[in-house]
């Protein structure tokens, strides 16, 4: 198992609306940086997590020279046409997690595995908003409990965060991730996520 990702309870009335608006308090988090796979150079991107009874909550804060951004709808595999970043979600011990995308233009997919890359119906009521900021974008993801699979009591979970950062259309990305891959990328190896661990 990776490095520990400390994330910091906070006020129960917190939705996703004011977790995107709710810069000041984002920024007194601690954030982890992604890496480009197998030690690639890639654009800098930030990724600060946020939890209370309700959400799980994770911001993105990328740095982007060139915004590409084809898909128009929710639903669509944006990652395999423009930009997006993405978290992976699990209950440690579980065989299910969750994948949730998201676009500098706020759209979102959402997929969901039993196991290993075996298919599931996805879950409801994933948030995201995105937009663009001055020399790149961000996006705030927001994840009910209930979508991951339990209350945030039940046991450890763990994470994989991820971005695919195109430079053109029809392009291939580069991609990036925490915690770190070297070699064969492949963001649903749950060995090689990062322990999420919950503070009060």
């Amino acid at each position: 198992m990776s490095s520990l990702f400390l994330v910091a309870l906070f006020a129960s009335t917190l939705n996703p609306g004011r977790a995107w608006s709710d810069r000041s308090g984002w920024e007194a988090l601690p954030a982890v940086t992604l890496s480009g796979v197998g030690g690639t150079p890639a654009e800098p991107a930030e990724v600060r997590a946020r939890w209370n009874d309700e959400w799980l909550f994770f911001e993105f804060v990328c740095r982007d020279t060139a915004l590409i951004v084809p898909g128009r709808a929710d639903g669509e595999d944006h990652f395999k046409i423009g930009d997006v970043v993405e978290v992976f979600v699990a209950q440690r011990g579980k065989p299910s997690y969750v994948e949730l995308h998201a676009t500098p233009e706020g759209r979102q997919t959402v997929y969901a595995f039993h196991d290993y890359r075996r298919a599931a119906d996805g879950p409801d009521g994933m948030v995201v908003q995105a937009g663009r900021v001055e020399g790149g974008w961000r996006a705030v993801l927001a994840l009910p409990w209930p979508a991951v699979g339990a209350p945030p009591e039940d046991g450890d979970w763990e994470f994989l965060a991820g971005r695919y950062d195109y430079d053109k259309e029809g392009g291939r990305p580069v991609l990036s991730s925490f915690p770190a891959q070297v070699g064969k990328p492949d963001f649903h190896d749950r060995a090689r996520y990062a322990r999420l661990k919950l503070q009060r």
